[in-house]
């Protein structure tokens, strides 16, 4: 996919734009807080999933009610790498606080159906904490990599949270009316069996690429240090234990399912203020090793952020190699975390796809062969720089 121009009204602090880009690196740069992360962020939207947790109204530049608000309108035009010149169209929308978007005039559900569809790689500021951060990032980042391969991952994170939701709620349903707890325990058997049978799912669709994401990080690390350090992978499940090259039998449905009640029955009490379902795929994480040892508690700085920027580029190999597409990917003011030589690295590894960068300089990009400067300042974005860069 080549994403060849883009139209933005009213976004956040962007009143018009209207952009062309290049099909090599695109690069929006100037001071902090004018706009550069709002351009990527309207573009992210369009694919499919926003980079940014926001709620949609928050994305719409106004002072008052909802109803005075501007309408917000992204249009994005690109074009498939195997249908060149056959343009197709993304309309997103935001009309009183509600979001809508269409492609080629066909309207979805939610932006969130075309993600995967699109396929991209996002690296924002928080990615480099992938190592040591909370578990949550490690959990959405494997999700993401299975819903950017296949839709029906978006299926069993949705029921599995909504299990959790529910089991929760009947939990306060005994403490607050103890007399109602026969048929508040029926319930929660029901929900509990939707939980187990999810939650399989949910963990057989991130260890379908577990493996896949595993081997292309250790080639990918080995490539960064000169062979000089060993990475090691590690899915940690909640439920089934530490998974490193040896994936559980997803045919033996019944012993799997029975391996999620028992350690439901070990760790869950209900009637319990501090209730939490304990036990679940909403538990696993990942976890990292440098020449055999746990990175989150022993790396260096450089070395958890090389795991984390590895991680990233993961994707896009997976993507590029897997899918047999070439991906957009989306930095967001990280290269400049990083010292020269891994710098250089990630721009080599870049150089060919399609790239859009913030930066508060152009500088540090001038070795691209294909470059496209575009200055912002105040939600306005010019053309700007010299000497090989191709401007608008």
């Amino acid at each position: 996919m080549i994403i060849k121009r883009i139209q933005v009204e009213n976004f956040r602090n962007i009143k018009h734009a209207e952009l062309e880009f290049c099909e090599g690196v695109n690069i929006f740069y100037g001071d902090n807080a004018q706009g550069k992360t709002n351009m990527l962020e309207a573009i992210s939207l369009c694919l499919g999933k926003g980079f940014r947790r926001a709620r949609t109204a928050s994305l719409v530049p106004f002072h008052g009610e909802i109803e005075t608000a501007p309408d917000t309108s992204l249009t994005l035009f690109y074009e498939y790498e195997t249908t060149p010149g056959k343009e197709n169209i993304i309309n997103y929308r935001i009309i009183n606080g509600r979001a809508s978007v269409d492609i080629n005039g066909i309207s979805l559900k939610s932006a969130a159906d075309l993600y995967g569809e699109l396929k991209h790689v996002v690296f924002a500021p928080e990615h480099l904490f992938l190592v040591k951060g909370a578990a949550e990032l490690r959990r959405i980042y494997i999700d993401n990599i299975a819903l950017m391969q296949h839709k029906a991952h978006k299926r069993a994170i949705a029921d599995y949270t909504a299990a959790l939701k529910q089991l929760a709620a009947l939990n306060s349903e005994i403490i607050a009316s103890p007399d109602t707890v026969r048929n508040t325990r029926d319930m929660i058997g029901i929900w509990s069996d939707i939980l187990i049978r999810q939650g399989i799912n949910l963990t057989y669709g991130r260890l379908k690429y577990f493996e896949l994401l595993r081997n292309t990080a250790i080639n990918l690390y080995d490539e960064l240090t000169v062979g000089r350090e060993e990475l090691g992978v590690m899915y940690r499940s909640n439920v089934f234990g530490d998974i490193q090259d040896r994936l559980p039998d997803f045919n033996d449905k019944d012993g799997l399912y029975k391996a999620y009640v028992d350690m439901l029955n070990k760790y869950q009490i209900y009637g319990q203020r501090d209730f939490r379902v304990r036990v679940g795929a909403h538990r696993d994480d990942l976890a990292f090793f440098i020449n055999g040892v746990n990175a989150r508690e022993f790396g260096s700085q450089g070395q958890i952020k090389s795991i984390s920027l590895i991680l990233k580029l993961a994707e896009a190999e997976i993507i590029r190699n897997h899918n047999r597409e070439t991906p957009v990917i989306l930095l967001d003011e990280v290269l400049g975390e990083l010292d020269g030589k891994r710098r250089d690295y990630v721009i080599n590894k870049l150089n060919r796809s399609q790239v859009f960068i913030t930066s508060c300089d152009y500088q540090d990009y001038e070795n691209s062969e294909d470059l496209r400067a575009i200055h912002v300042k105040r939600g306005s974005f010019s053309a700007s720089g010299g000497g090989r860069f191709n401007l608008l």
